[in-house]
């Protein structure tokens, strides 16, 4: 009888203490990047403060996705967006350089900025996607739009396997809160797992109220 080998999974694990720290006036970033594939902008504005977004990012997408707090989009053409928790933003390289400020007068707000060529992302206007930061145990992406991101909020010790749409693409996991165990590596607050060539990812969750989010791109 012949045995099947094990699948080879091709992976980079990007630790949260490794980070880039990137400080401005009434704000701070901690970047997380991989050469010109992915980067992921963790920022943090202080009240009434803004940041100044220079790129939209790698393969002309720039997705926004608030975590704590909301935040005002304001793009070159001089349009306004409301950025608000439960929704992800996909905005168009047309609109670089992008402003984020913070409207709130004593919260500090929290936006995950995601640079990657993202299919089904480009559009000519700012989207706003539905995307629900509190579904309980399953990974859930937008409604009503095929956009390959998800995100989950799962109990302790909840197992699960994520079908990768493309196995001959990439696949981020980025660990929101708490820790998970992916693929039999532990990853913790704001640790990301880069793998590609794989058909699927297995993970458990390690703690209460852990949060991850996936992603799928391509070069």
């Amino acid at each position: 009888m012949t045995i099947a080998p094990p699948p080879v999974y091709k992976s980079r694990f990007l630790k949260a203490d490794r980070r880039t720290v990137l400080k401005a006036a009434g704000s701070q970033t901690y970047r997380t990047s991989v050469e010109h594939l992915v980067r992921l902008d963790d920022v943090f504005i202080r009240p009434g403060a803004s940041v100044q977004v220079e790129a939209a990012g790698l393969g002309g997408q720039l997705l926004v996705l608030p975590i704590v707090g909301g935040a005002l989009l304001a793009t070159r053409q001089e349009t306004e967006s409301v950025l608000r928790p439960g929704y992800i933003y996909a905005v168009p390289v047309a609109d670089a350089p992008l402003t984020l400020t913070n409207p709130f007068e004593k919260e500090t707000v929290n936006l995950l900025l995601i640079a990657a060529s993202v299919p089904l992302a480009a559009a000519r206007a700012v989207q706003e996607l539905e995307l629900p930061l509190t579904a309980k145990n399953a990974l859930v992406g937008p409604a009503d739009h095929p956009l390959p991101v998800r995100v989950g909020l799962y109990d302790s010790r909840v197992k699960g396997r994520i079908p990768v749409l493309d196995p001959t693409g990439y696949s981020l996991c980025y660990v929101l809160n708490g820790s998970f165990e992916i693929e039999d590596r532990l990853a913790e607050h704001r640790d990301a797992l880069l793998l590609w060539e794989t058909p699927g990812i297995d993970f458990e969750a390690l703690a209460e109220t852990a949060m991850l989010l996936y992603l799928e791109f391509s070069l």
